[in-house]
C-alpha cells in the first residue's frame, strides 16, 4: 500500500474516501440534480469544508454539464462514458481478474513516460522482454495447433522436425531410392537464412521497400530521392574492382545487375510503397498522393501511366509523369496488385479504394477508418473479394466487396493492437493475415475468428494505447495494456522494435518452407524469424553486415566489426526459391536527421560455404591439432616475435607418411636471405610507416581485403597511437611481421608483394612450376634500417621474375638496393599556366602561332629518343629538380620500390633521400605519449 492509500484510510472517519466518490461515479450515468449534488457534497466533505452555512441552511449549487466533465476529468473517468471509466473505475478484485491491467502502482512511471512527448527528455528505458513479454523458448499451444493442422506446410515433416528426426543429407540421397518425388519443403524448410548479411547496394537516401518478384527473378527497391531500382537476381554479382564499387550521381552504388532505374514523379516527401504486377512486366507505386503511376520494367520507356483515385476518377490518360495538375485531395500510402494484375488496391487517408485496369476505372471507395490506412492487400489470391486493410486508429478491417453496395461497413475487425498498425500481410489463403503494430507485436489473425461489426462499434471511440505516443522516437514507454480487451488475434510474436518507421512484416515462401516462419525487420537493426508456434528461431543483427567488397556466398571474415550505428530495416523479403534474405536498412542515426540506406543479402552459411568440404574440415582439425597448442602456448607474444634458437616450421621428412616433395628453385635464387631473422629491423607487434617526404602513412586503398588490392599513402585516419583509443576502421594503416617475416595488413592479415615496382596485398597462393614465377613466388621480405631510416626490400629472385633465360638479366638484379619511397605529384597545370607556356612558346617561335615553320629539321633532331612519362613511371635517378616538387592537393600519393646502384643512391638529391625514410610508429598498450608525433 502506498502513501495515498494510507492517508485515505486516516480520512474514513471523516467523510467519503475517494473509493466511495468512484463507486458514486457508476451511479451517474444519468447525470441526474441528485447524483451531480452528491459528487458536489462528497468534494465539500474531502476538502473539510463545512456544508452548514451561518443560516443553518446546507451549501447547494448548481453543476453545468462542463462543471460534471471537469469533475470527472479530475477523477480520471473524463468524458468518454464507459470505455474511460472502465480505465480507473474498476473496483479491485475487477483489476485482479483482468490479466491485462496493468497495477496502480506502476502508473507514476507511465506518467513519466507520458511527459516527454511534451519536451525533448529521454525515455523512460524497461526491460519489455524480461518485464512484459517474456522470451517464448517453448512452442505455444496455439502455434503448435496451426502447425499441425496441415495448412502451414506438410504435416509429416512438421511431426519428424519436433522430434529431431530431420536429416537434410539423407533426404537428398533417398531421393534416387524412392519412386515418390521428394517435396522441396522437406529439404530446405529447415535451412533458414543465418548470416548478418553483405551489402550489395547501397544509396544516399533512406530506402522504403526492397522486394522479391513473386518468382524471384527480380529485386526492386524505392529510395527516398523518388528512385525505383530493378535488378536482375538471375544474373551473378558483379566482382569488387580495387577502387571499389563507384557511386553514381545519385549516390547508388551496386554488385547487383541493374534492369532498369525509373525516375519516379514528383509527389510528397518518399515513395512509400511500390508493387511488381505478377509478370513482372509493370511496377506501381505511390507517394503520399492521390495518384499512382505504373510504368514498365523490362523495356527502356520512360513513359508513365497516372492511376487517379480523386473523386470524381478523370479519365485515365497516358502521358507523362511531369503534367503536375491540381493540388491532391489525399494521400496514398500503400497499393498492390491483385494476384491477376488486372486490379490496384490502395489504402490512403482513412480510405480505401479499388482500380480496374480493364475499364480504366475506381470501383471501390471505402471512408473505413479514422485515421491513416498504412497497409492494404487482398485477403486470397483467388476470388480477389475480400479485402484487408490496417490503420493507425489501431484496427484491422475486412472488406467484402460482395456486400457494400448494401452496406458500406466491414464484414469484420481484427481487433487486439494498441496502437497505430504500420503494415498487413495476408497468407494468400484467404484465412491467415498477419500484422506489425506500433504497440511492439506481431499479430497473427484468423479471419474466421474476426469480431463483428457490432463488438466493434461498441468500442470503436475507446483508446487502450499511450496517450501522445510517437513511434519515430527512439524508445516505446511502458503500456497500460498488453492488448486490447477484445484481443481476437491468435498468436502474438514479440521481440523486435516498430518505431521511427512504419517496419514491414511478411509470411515465409510457401514452397520452400510451407508459410511455417514468420519474419520482420526492426529499428534496432535485428531481423527477427519466427516459427508459427512462437519462438524465435534466428536473429540476423544487420550491424554485423559485411561491405560490398566481400562475397555474399563466401565465408565470413574471423573479425567483423560492427557498425556504430545499428542500422533500421524497414522491409525484409525473403526469396522463393533459396534460403536467401534481402533487407533495406537505414544508416542514420535519428529520424529525419541523416539518411542513407544499405541493401544486404543474407544467406545460409554452413560447411558448404566453407573452404572445403567436412572431410576436409576435420583432416584439418587433426592436423593443426599440434599447431593450436604451440599456439597456445605463446599467446602471449605478439605478432613478429621468432623462436630463433630452437624453433622450427618445418616438420621432420621422417616423421611424415609422405617423403617431403622437393622444389625445383632457379639458379638465381638467393637462400637463405642475409637479413635478421627476429623482426628485421620493424618493432615486435603493430606499427605504421609514415614517409617523411609528405607526412602520409602506408595504407591499404579502401581497406578492401581482395588480392591485388593497392598499397597507397594516404593522410593518417586515427590521431592515437594507443590501442584502446584507435578506431577499428584504422586499421588498414596498421601493419606487422607475421611468423613468416612477410610485411603484413593488420586489417585483413594478408601480406604485402611487390609487383612491378608497385605494393598490393596478396593472398597465399598454390606453387607452380617452374617456380619462382611472377604468379608463384617467396613474399619479399622488407627491412627497416633505423641508422638511415630506410625501408630496403630483400627479394629471393629477380624480381622481374623472367619467363625464360634469354630474358634474364643473370644477377644483375643482385647489385642493386631496392628502397621503398614515395612518388612526388605535381599540382595539375590551370588554364593560367597553359596559356602562359603557350606565350613563351610563341615569343620563342612567333611563326607558329600564324603559319607553318620551314621544316629544316632532322628526324634525329625532332625524336631524341625519350618519350613523357607519367610521375609515378619515371625512373627515379632521372628526375629533374621541377619534377621533385609535390604539391598536388589529392590526399592520395604513390608508393613503390626503386632499384638503385650505390652510386646512384649516394648521388641522390636531399629530396629523394626524404622520400625514402621512413617512420616506425609502434602502437601501444598504455596511454603514454599519446598523439601522433609531430612531423
Amino acid at each position: 500500500m502506498d502513501g495515498d492509500e494510507r492517508s485515505g484510510d486516516a480520512r474514513d472517519s471523516q467523510g467519503p474516501s475517494q473509493r466511495d466518490i468512484q463507486a458514486m461515479l457508476g451511479d451517474v450515468n444519468s447525470l441526474s440534480r441528485e447524483g451531480m449534488q452528491r459528487i458536489l457534497d462528497a468534494i465539500l466533505d474531502l476538502q473539510n469544508i463545512d456544508a452548514v452555512g451561518a443560516d443553518g441552511e446546507r451549501i447547494t449549487a448548481t453543476l453545468s454539464s462542463e462543471d460534471l466533465s471537469r469533475i470527472l476529468t479530475v477523477f480520471g473517468a473524463g468524458s468518454g462514458g464507459h470505455g474511460a471509466a472502465e480505465l480507473v473505475s474498476h473496483e479491485e478484485e475487477d483489476d485482479e481478474e483482468d490479466a491485462e491491467y496493468m497495477d496502480e502502482d506502476e502508473e507514476d512511471a507511465e506518467e513519466d513516460d507520458e511527459a516527454i512527448y511534451y519536451g525533448s527528455g529521454a525515455h523512460t528505458h524497461w526491460d519489455r522482454n524480461r518485464e512484459w513479454w517474456p522470451e517464448i523458448t517453448e512452442p505455444q499451444e496455439e502455434g503448435l495447433s496451426l502447425l499441425i493442422n496441415g495448412e502451414f506446410g506438410r504435416v509429416q515433416h512438421q511431426l519428424k522436425s519436433r522430434k529431431g528426426q530431420r536429416n537434410v543429407a539423407r533426404s537428398l540421397f533417398n531421393r534416387t531410392l524412392s519412386a515418390r518425388p521428394t517435396y522441396r519443403e522437406d529439404i530446405a524448410s529447415d535451412i533458414l537464412p543465418n548470416s548478418s548479411g553483405t551489402a550489395v547496394a547501397a544509396y544516399s537516401a533512406n530506402a522504403y521497400v526492397g522486394q522479391f518478384s513473386s518468382d524471384s527473378a527480380f529485386y526492386y527497391t524505392c529510395v527516398r530521392n523518388f528512385r525505383l531500382h530493378v535488378y536482375d537476381m538471375k544474373a551473378p554479382l558483379k566482382p569488387p574492382t580495387p577502387l571499389g564499387f563507384q557511386h553514381n550521381d545519385d549516390g547508388h552504388a551496386t554488385s547487383m545487375e541493374v534492369i532498369k532505374t525509373i525516375q519516379a514523379a514528383p509527389g510528397r516527401w518518399t515513395i512509400t510503397d511500390s508493387h511488381l504486377s505478377p509478370d513482372n512486366q509493370r511496377m506501381i507505386y505511390a507517394s503520399i498522393s492521390s495518384t499512382v503511376y505504373m510504368t514498365s520494367t523490362l523495356d527502356s520507356s520512360t513513359e508513365q501511366t497516372p492511376i487517379s483515385f480523386r473523386d470524381p476518377a478523370p479519365q485515365r490518360g497516358r502521358r507523362g509523369y511531369n503534367m503536375w495538375e491540381e493540388e491532391d485531395q489525399f494521400g496514398i500510402w500503400s497499393c498492390k496488385f491483385s494476384a491477376d494484375g488486372n486490379e490496384v488496391i490502395a489504402g490512403g487517408s482513412s480510405m480505401i479504394f479499388v482500380y480496374d485496369l480493364i475499364a480504366d476505372k475506381r470501383t471501390v471507395k471505402i471512408a473505413g477508418h479514422t485515421d491513416d490506412v498504412n497497409s492494404c492487400c487482398w485477403a486470397d489470391t483467388a476470388s480477389g473479394n475480400v479485402l484487408i486493410s490496417a490503420s493507425d486508429d489501431t484496427f484491422v478491417k475486412v472488406w467484402d466487396r460482395r456486400s457494400l453496395a448494401a452496406t458500406r461497413k466491414p464484414s469484420g475487425v481484427l481487433i487486439g493492437h494498441t496502437e497505430g498498425i504500420t503494415y498487413v500481410s495476408a497468407k494468400g489463403d484467404g484465412r491467415y493475415v498477419i500484422s506489425n503494430g506500433k504497440d511492439q507485436i506481431l499479430r497473427l489473425w484468423d479471419l474466421r475468428m474476426m469480431r463483428s461489426n457490432s463488438d466493434f462499434e461498441s468500442v470503436a471511440q475507446q483508446r487502450y494505447g499511450i496517450p501522445h505516443f510517437d513511434y519515430r522516437g527512439e524508445a516505446y514507454p511502458r503500456p497500460r495494456y498488453k492488448a486490447h480487451p477484445l484481443d481476437c488475434s491468435v498468436m502474438k510474436y514479440t521481440g523486435h522494435e516498430v518505431l521511427r518507421t512504419l517496419i514491414r512484416c511478411h509470411f515465409s515462401p510457401a514452397e520452400t518452407t510451407g508459410q511455417q516462419y514468420i519474419y520482420s525487420g526492426s529499428s534496432d537493426g535485428r531481423i527477427h524469424i519466427w516459427s508459427l508456434d512462437g519462438r524465435v528461431v534466428q536473429v540476423l543483427d544487420r550491424s554485423q553486415a559485411l561491405s560490398m567488397s566481400f562475397d555474399p556466398s563466401g565465408p565470413d571474415p574471423e573479425c567483423i566489426h560492427p557498425l556504430r550505428v545499428r542500422p533500421c530495416v524497414r522491409d525484409v523479403s525473403w526469396h522463393s526459391q533459396e534460403p536467401i534474405l534481402m533487407s533495406t536498412g537505414w544508416l542514420g542515426r535519428r529520424w529525419g536527421l541523416s539518411e542513407g540506406s544499405i541493401i544486404a543479402r543474407h544467406e545460409f552459411k554452413g560447411l558448404s560455404k566453407r573452404k572445403g568440404g567436412l572431410e576436409d574440415w576435420v583432416e584439418q582439425q587433426t592436423a593443426e591439432r599440434a599447431e593450436r597448442a604451440q599456439r597456445r602456448s605463446q599467446r602471449s607474444g605478439m605478432p613478429g616475435s621468432f623462436d630463433t634458437e630452437g624453433g622450427s616450421d618445418t616438420m621432420d621428412s621422417s616423421d611424415s607418411e609422405y617423403p617431403k616433395p622437393q622444389m625445383q628453385l632457379s639458379p638465381d635464387t638467393v637462400l637463405p636471405l642475409d637479413v635478421d631473422l627476429k623482426s628485421y629491423g620493424f618493432p615486435q607487434g603493430y606499427f605504421m610507416l609514415r614517409s617523411y617526404g609528405n607526412g602520409r602513412v602506408l595504407d591499404v586503398s579502401q581497406a578492401f581485403d581482395e588480392d591485388g588490392t593497392p598499397i597507397i599513402l594516404w593522410p593518417a585516419s586515427d590521431t592515437s597511437q594507443v590501442e584502446s583509443m584507435r578506431r577499428p576502421e584504422s586499421n588498414n594503416q596498421v601493419f606487422f611481421i607475421d611468423t613468416s617475416g612477410a610485411l603484413s595488413s593488420r586489417s585483413s592479415g594478408h601480406a604485402i608483394d611487390v609487383e612491378k615496382e608497385k605494393l598490393f596485398l596478396r593472398h597465399r597462393r598454390p606453387v607452380s612450376l617452374p617456380f619462382p614465377n611472377a604468379y608463384s613466388h617467396p613474399l619479399p621480405r622488407f627491412v627497416y634500417h633505423p641508422e638511415t631510416k630506410e625501408v630496403t626490400v630483400v627479394f629471393a629472385s629477380d624480381p622481374s621474375y623472367p619467363t625464360s633465360r634469354r630474358d634474364s638479366t643473370s644477377g644483375a638484379w643482385k647489385e642493386k638496393t631496392y628502397y621503398l619511397t614515395s612518388v612526388p605529384v605535381r599540382k595539375p597545370p590551370t588554364l593560367i599556366d597553359n596559356a602562359s607556356a603557350l606565350l613563351n612558346t610563341a615569343m620563342s617561335a612567333p611563326l607558329a602561332l600564324f603559319g607553318k615553320a620551314p621544316a629544316s629539321s632532322t628526324p634525329e633532331e625532332v625524336f631524341d629518343g625519350e618519350i613523357d612519362l607519367t610521375e609515378n613511371d619515371l625512373a627515379e635517378q632521372d628526375r629533374t629538380e621541377a619534377e621533385e616538387i609535390d604539391d598536388s592537393p589529392d590526399w592520395l600519393r604513390p608508393v613503390k620500390v626503386v632499384a638503385l646502384t650505390q652510386e646512384e643512391a649516394a648521388g641522390a638529391s636531399e629530396v629523394a633521400r626524404a622520400r625514402r625514410q621512413w617512420e616506425v610508429l609502434p602502437l601501444r598498450l598504455s596511454k603514454h605519449r599519446t598523439g601522433m608525433p609531430s612531423q
